[in-house]
C-alpha cells in the first residue's frame, strides 16, 4: 500500500511538473498587464496589456495593447509585425458592455478570453479551459518540431492562472 501511495504521489507531481519550462525568462510585471505568451522555439515573449483610458475605462478602440520582447536579442522591446498580428499573435476584440470585452487570439478563435475590470479598477483576463474558470496570467505554445513561419503547427497550448480562490491553475489544450 506504501508503494502504492508513493506511486501515485509521483505521478501527481509528474502531471503538473510535465508541462512547464524552465530557462524561461518573466517578462517585468506592470499594472496592467493581462498575460504574455512563449514558445518552445525560443525566449521571445509576447506580452499582453490592457489599454486603460481615464478613470479606469478601457480604450473601446483597442482595448488591449500586444508587443514582444525579443529576450533573445538582448531584451530588444518592438511591436508585433503585420504578419504576427494577423495570424498569429493579435486579438479580435468585441464589447460586451459594462467596460468588459471578449477576445480571442487570431491564431486559436475558439478559446474565449474576457478581459474586465475589478473592484478596485485593475484589468484582468478570465477564461474557462477544461471546465476550469480562472484568471489568465500566461501561455506557453509547444511548436510542432520543424515547423516555422506561416505553417508553424501546434502540439498543444498550456494555459496557466490562478482560480477564483487563489489556487493555481494549469490547463493544457490540444488544438
Amino acid at each position: 500500500m506504501k508503494r502504492f501511495i508513493t506511486f501515485v504521489s509521483l505521478l501527481i507531481i509528474y502531471c503538473n511538473t510535465s508541462f512547464s519550462q524552465t530557462g524561461y525568462p518573466t517578462p517585468p510585471k506592470k499594472a496592467n498587464m493581462l498575460f504574455y505568451i512563449q514558445h518552445s522555439e525560443g525566449h521571445n515573449t509576447y506580452v499582453y496589456e490592457a489599454n486603460v483610458a481615464a478613470k479606469s475605462k478601457l480604450n473601446t478602440e483597442e482595448p488591449v495593447h500586444i508587443y514582444r520582447i525579443l529576450y533573445d536579442k538582448n531584451g530588444e522591446i518592438k511591436p508585433l509585425t503585420k504578419i504576427q498580428e494577423k495570424f498569429a499573435y493579435g486579438i479580435q476584440s468585441e464589447s460586451v458592455g459594462n467596460n468588459a470585452f471578449e477576445i480571442a487570439l487570431v491564431a486559436y478563435k475558439d478559446q474565449k478570453l474576457y478581459l474586465r475590470m475589478n473592484k478596485a479598477g485593475k484589468p484582468f483576463v478570465e477564461t474557462t479551459l477544461n471546465g476550469h474558470k480562472f484568471n489568465l496570467q500566461r501561455i506557453f505554445i509547444k511548436q510542432k518540431d520543424g515547423t516555422s513561419g506561416l505553417s508553424t503547427q501546434v502540439d498543444y497550448l498550456v494555459f496557466y492562472g490562478t482560480d477564483q480562490k487563489g489556487n493555481k491553475v494549469q490547463e493544457k489544450l490540444i488544438p
